[in-house]
C-alpha cells in the first residue's frame, strides 16, 4: 500500500521481547501489533521477539521507537547486535521471510521496501566479517555440547523444521550422527531430511512417545508449541537422553527437566555459553557499528529526497493540469488559429516554467513535503 506518510516521526517500531510467555500470550501480542492501523505494516515474529515495523501516524505506545531510533533498531536487528549471539544466522533468514511475506500481501510500500533492503544488505554485510570457526547461530554452541557427550554415530532426534533445528540437525549430520528429523509436516520433514546428506537418517512424523525417546541417545527440540513436547512421563526407566532446548517458550515441561538435571540444557544457559566465541572481532564489530550509524543517516537523506520529490510531483502535476485547462477552453472557442494557439501554449508554458523554477529549487533543498504543497496551493489529497 502506497503512502504520504513521509515524515521520520511515522516510522515507528513496537516491539516485545520475551522467552518466558506462552504461545498463546505470543500469539496475543502478534495479533495486538497487527491490528494497530498503518499505511505500510511488517511482523517481524522470531524465537525471542515479535516487531510491527510501521509506517503510520497513529498514537504512540510502548515499548515503541520511532524516527532514528525505529531506523536504528531495524538494522541492529537485522544485523543481528540485538541477539543473544552477535550476527547471528538464522535471524537474517527469518527477516527476509517476514519481508517477503509481507511484500506478497502488499502490507509494505516505498518507504520499508527501501528500509528492508537497506537493513537485509547490511545484515549480509555484517555476516561477510564472521571470523572462521565462530558459532554463527545459538544451534552450534548447542550441538557443540551435545557432541562432548555422545559417542560417535550416536542416533539424535530432531524435532523442528524451522531454522534453528534445521541448522542443528546439519551441524550434528556432519559431524557423523544418525538424525531422527520429527515433524508434524511430512513434507517439511523430507525436505529438511533430503538436505542432511548421506547417512542414517529417518523421518518421524507425529509425536514424541517413550519408545521413541528412549531409542535416541539425545534430542533437540527447536519448536513452537503450546503445550511442553518432551514430559516426564517420557522418561520412564533408563531414558535420560541428552537434552538441547532451543524453543520458545521450552518444550520441556518442568517436571522432564528436574529428572535430565545436568542432562539439559535450554536457552538461558546456551545463551552464556555462546558468549565465549564472538562472531565478530571487538574491532570490527566496533568499526560495523559505525557503520551501521552512517546506514541510517544515507536512509535518513533518502526519506528527505523522497519527501522533496512527492511535492516537486504534486506541484509540478497541478500546474500542468492549470495549464492544459485553460488552453483546453481555447480550444473550445475555436476562435483563434493553430500558430495563435501554439505561441499561446509555448507562452503559457514558459510563464509556468518561470512561476516554479524558485519553488522547485526550495523544495530540492528539503524542508517541505506533499501535504504542505497541498495546504499551500489548495490542492485536494
Amino acid at each position: 500500500m502506497a503512502t504520504n506518510l513521509t515524515d521520520l516521526a511515522h516510522i515507528r517500531v513496537r516491539y516485545a521481547t520475551y522467552r518466558d510467555r506462552t504461545i498463546d500470550e505470543r500469539s496475543a501480542d502478534a495479533d495486538r501489533l497487527l491490528a494497530l492501523p498503518a499505511a505500510e505494516r511488517l511482523l517481524l515474529d522470531t524465537c525471542h521477539r515479535v516487531e510491527l515495523i510501521s509506517v503510520d501516524n497513529g498514537p504512540p505506545s510502548e515499548p515503541m521507537a520511532s524516527g532514528r531510533d525505529a531506523i536504528r533498531r531495524v538494522l541492529e536487528v537485522v544485523a543481528g547486535f540485538d541477539s543473544a549471539v552477535v550476527a547471528e544466522e538464522q535471524l537474517l533468514g527469518q527477516a527476509r521471510s517476514a519481508y517477503e511475506a509481507a511484500l506478497s500481501a502488499g502490507h509494505t510500500g516505498p518507504i520499508l521496501n527501501e528500509l528492508l533492503r537497506r537493513a537485509l544488505r547490511f545484515g549480509r554485510r555484517v555476516r561477510t566479517h564472521a571470523r572462521p570457526g565462530t558459532d554463527r547461530s545459538l544451534a552450534d554452541p548447542g550441538a557443540a555440547w551435545l557432541l562432548e557427550h555422545l559417542p560417535a554415530g550416536a542416533r539424535v532426534l530432531v524435532a523442528g523444521t524451522g531454522e534453528m533445528g534445521r541448522l542443528a540437525a546439519q551441524r550434528l549430520a556432519a559431524a557423523g550422527m544418525s538424525v531422527t528429523v520429527v515433524s508434524r509436516s511430512e513434507e517439511r520433514g523430507a525436505t529438511m531430511r533430503a538436505h542432511l546428506g548421506r547417512g542414517d537418517h529417518r523421518l518421524l512424523v507425529g509425536s514424541l512417545t517413550s519408545d521413541v525417546v528412549a531409542d535416541h541417545a539425545a534430542l533437540v527440540l527447536a519448536v513452537r508449541a503450546r503445550e511442553p513436547m518432551l514430559l516426564a512421563t517420557h522418561l520412564a526407566g533408563e531414558a535420560r537422553p541428552w537434552t538441547l532446548d532451543l524453543s520458545t517458550p521450552s518444550a520441556v515441561e518442568t517436571a522432564a527437566i528436574a529428572i535430565l538435571d545436568e542432562r539439559f540444557l535450554g536457552l538461558d544457559r546456551l545463551g552464556e555459553l555462546s558468549g565465549s566465541a564472538p562472531v565478530l572481532a571487538p574491532d570490527t564489530e566496533r568499526r560495523l557499528r559505525r557503520e551501521l550509524e552512517d546506514e541510517v543517516e544515507r536512509f535518513v537523506t533518502w526519506l528527505e529526497h523522497r519527501r522533496s520529490g512527492d511535492a516537486l510531483a504534486l506541484l509540478h502535476g497541478e500546474a500542468d493540469a492549470v495549464r492544459r485547462r485553460h488552453l483546453d477552453r481555447l480550444r473550445r472557442r475555436g476562435d483563434l488559429a493553430p500558430e495563435q494557439l501554439a505561441a499561446v501554449e509555448a507562452a503559457a508554458s514558459a510563464m509556468v516554467g518561470e512561476l516554479l523554477h524558485r519553488p522547485f529549487v526550495e523544495l530540492k533543498r528539503g524542508g517541505a513535503d506533499a501535504d504542505l504543497v497541498r495546504r499551500l496551493f489548495g490542492i485536494d489529497a
